[in-house]
């Protein structure tokens, strides 16, 4: 596994969040909304990549959480895993129109509007910190 791709992977994934807040400031809401999911996608696929050495080839926020979770259950942290897919159930209406972005805002499928997307971000912020803690509480005890 190469830190320097996960390093890459989450620069590019804050870059894009910070793109979202930028293009929701703009008023292009449909663009923000897409910008925020494939902020979403590429931090898991950066946790996946940290703690399993592998991420796969798929595009679903939720799928690629449950991979990140199953792996951290069959790793032995039970927490870890807990807190995703406690996360995932919690969030689930946000996380399906987050996914929904990925193809509806890209081919102009989908109109959004401001509180919408703003919940979006909102969920990729928690996403993040969630990660982060559970980056935190699996290495800590490497």
């Amino acid at each position: 596994m190469s830190w320097e791709r996960v390093e890459l992977l989450k620069e590019r994934s804050r870059l894009f969040l910070d793109l979202a807040r930028e293009l929701l400031d703009r008023g292009l809401y449909d663009l923000a909304a897409f910008t925020a999911e494939q902020a979403a996608q590429l931090r898991i696929k950066a946790s996946l990549l940290r703690l399993t050495g592998e991420y796969p080839r798929i595009h679903y926020v939720r799928e690629l959480l449950g991979v990140l979770a199953y792996r951290l259950e069959e790793a032995g942290y039970l927490s870890a895993a807990k807190s995703i897919r406690e996360f995932v159930g919690d969030r689930r209406g946000d996380l399906i129109e987050l996914e929904e972005a990925y193809i509806g805002a890209r081919y102009g499928l989908q109109r959004y509007i401001k509180g919408r997307v703003a919940a979006m971000i909102r969920v990729v912020e928690d996403l993040f910190k969630l990660l982060k803690r559970v980056e935190s509480s699996v290495l800590d005890t490497l």
